[in-house]
């Protein structure tokens, strides 16, 4: 594609953006989430016609294609959908573990880890988070969040030693496939 027919192409867009944010009738939100989709489009559009989209390898870019729409989605939920500050908090972080867990299958990390270990790093990852929502967000006495946390934590212990092999009372426990 030659410059002037790159040049006439990005006048189009912006004379049609001008023109749906000035004279069609819409909230100011949609008209900025539109704005940001037509603007990643035409970077994506752009950086396609220099050659810079097919010099880098296509895992790559649908890796960084894919962390933008991530990012942008979870920018729109926290911006624009009206939910508790403490709901936004509980799935923000589960879309960040989400988004690591899935970079590190995508770059192999994960092939590496034995299977027992990934188990115990997971299940001390849902323990974890669990008990934070329970000591956060569910009113409950001082008193019973003390004896749940000892509770939780004598039984985290108990599993650790099981799947470890130092403590074989207990039946092993593993969470996915072993």
């Amino acid at each position: 594609m030659d410059l002037i027919s790159l040049v006439v192409v990005l006048i189009v867009v912006g004379v049609l953006l001008w023109l749906v944010n000035n004279y069609i009738p819409m909230d100011g939100r949609i008209k900025q989430i539109l704005n940001i989709v037509v603007i990643i489009a035409v970077v994506l559009w752009l950086l396609s016609a220099f050659g810079v989209l097919g010099v880098l390898p296509i895992g790559l870019v649908s890796v960084v294609v894919s962390l933008i729409v991530v990012g942008l989605l979870l920018w729109l939920v926290n911006t624009y959908i009206p939910m508790e500050s403490r709901i936004k908090q509980i799935l923000n972080l589960v879309v960040i573990i989400a988004v690591v867990l899935w970079l590190l299958n995508i770059f192999g990390v994960m092939s590496a880890i034995p299977p027992v270990l990934l188990s115990v790093v997971v299940g001390l990852v849902v323990v974890g988070i669990l008990l934070w929502v329970v000591n956060s967000y569910i009113p409950m006495d001082a008193r019973v969040k003390q004896i749940l946390n000892i509770v939780v934590l004598i039984a985290v212990v108990l599993w650790l030693l099981s799947v470890f092999g130092v403590f074989s009372g207990i039946p092993q426990i593993y969470i996915g496939k072993r």
